[in-house]
């Protein structure tokens, strides 16, 4: 991509009046366009995505770690490092959703060959992208494009009502394995979808289950069953 093309992107991604999900509606209609697509799908190799995705990933972290520094002065370090939890791939799917991003249309056949994406995957789409956005218009656009994207989840964050975090940390601080979460079940129409998951000890023994409407709030509440078990009131 030569200067002045890179130069345009970075024009569309960082003006103003446009949402999030239309930046990077936009940005995959470039993309594929300099492909010579005109799919609505983000035309990307397998091997391609999964390097943006790790590059992304860098980069929300950045942008999240900043907009915790700056915009909220009386946090301490260990407030700030439990709202890192923003960036996980749950909470990046949870919001996409909330900002309208089809995160479907971000992910290459190769990987979610599945009729329903998981939320991995869906989170992972997001760090893709901005990965790519990086790549194509500069990181500071990408950084730019992720703080849009972030821009107040990060006050709506509840770190407390991260059961996954939270089960995690009581496994690490008894020198365990994490634990394993496994779907059991889904059931629904494909557009109304609920999941039941549990979540295992290293010795398989079923500590909770959960169900929701999406496999982020099923796995939520079986972390929240077991921290239960674990920790009865």
């Amino acid at each position: 991509m030569d200067n002045r093309s890179r130069e345009e992107l970075a024009a569309v991604l960082s003006g103003p009046g446009c949402t999030v999900a239309q930046k990077i509606a936009a940005f995959v209609r470039y993309y594929n366009e300099k492909a010579g697509s005109d799919d609505p799908a983000w035309q990307v190799s397998k091997e391609a995505w999964q390097r943006y995705e790790f590059l992304g990933d860098r980069i929300l972290n950045l942008a999240a770690a900043g907009l915790l520094f700056s915009g909220n002065p009386a946090c301490d370090e260990g407030t700030m490092t439990q709202k890192m939890g923003v960036v996980a791939n749950e909470s990046l799917a949870a919001i996409a959703g909330h900002k309208g991003v089809d995160t479907s249309l971000l992910v290459p056949a190769a990987i979610g060959q599945q009729q329903a994406y998981g939320d991995a995957i869906r989170g992972g789409a997001i760090e893709a992208c901005i990965g790519a956005i990086s790549a194509c218009a500069g990181l500071f656009t990408a950084v730019s494009v992720a703080r849009d994207f972030l821009a107040g989840e990060i006050e709506a964050y509840d770190p407390s009502a991260n059961y996954i975090g939270r089960l995690q940390e009581h496994f690490q601080q008894s020198g365990r394995p994490v634990p394993v979460y496994a779907e059991r079940s889904r059931t629904g129409p494909d557009h109304q979808p609920v999941f039941t998951y549990s979540v295992s000890d290293e010795k398989g023994r079923i500590l909770g289950t959960g169900t929701g409407s999406s496999t982020a709030e099923a796995r939520q509440n079986a972390a929240k069953e077991a921290l239960g078990l674990l920790h009865p009131a």
